[in-house]
C-alpha cells in the first residue's frame, strides 16, 4: 500500500490510545500538584528552625513518577505538535515538567545543607 504525504503525518497507533494517554496527563495533575508543593523540610516550612530528618525522601515520592509521566507526554505530543490540542498538551506537560524540577533542585539543596549542618540524625 502507497502511502500518500498526508498519511505519513499520522499517528502509528489508533486514535483511542491517543485519548488514553490524555487522561493519564489529566488523572496525574493531583500527583504533579503534590509534586510541586511538597516541602523538602517540613520544618521550616512551619517556620520552625529544626532537621528534618526525612530528608527530601517525600518530594522525590511525587516527583520521580510525574517527571516520567509528564516528560513522556511532553514528548509524545510535542512530535505532533501541529494539532492544537496536542501542542496545548506539550507546552503543559513541559511547564509542569519545569516547575517539578525546580521543588526537586530545591530538596537536593535541602539535602546537601543537612549533610554539612552539624546537627546529623543518627
Amino acid at each position: 500500500m502507497i502511502r500518500t504525504e498526508r498519511q505519513q503525518f499520522l499517528r502509528p497507533w489508533p486514535k483511542w490510545l491517543g485519548w488514553v494517554g490524555i487522561a493519564i496527563l489529566v488523572a496525574a495533575i493531583p500527583a504533579a500538584l503534590a509534586a510541586m508543593t511538597v516541602p523538602a523540610n517540613e520544618y521550616k516550612a512551619w517556620g520552625v528552625e529544626a532537621v528534618d530528618c526525612d530528608g527530601p525522601i517525600s518530594v522525590y515520592l511525587f516527583a520521580i513518577p510525574t517527571l516520567l509521566i509528564y516528560g513522556t507526554g511532553a514528548i509524545v505530543n510535542g512530535r505532533y505538535f501541529r494539532n492544537r490540542l496536542n501542542l496545548v498538551f506539550a507546552v503543559f506537560s513541559a511547564l509542569l515538567c519545569v516547575l517539578i524540577a525546580a521543588n526537586v533542585a530545591s530538596a537536593v539543596r535541602e539535602q546537601v545543607h543537612l549533610e554539612r549542618d552539624l546537627r546529623a540524625c543518627l
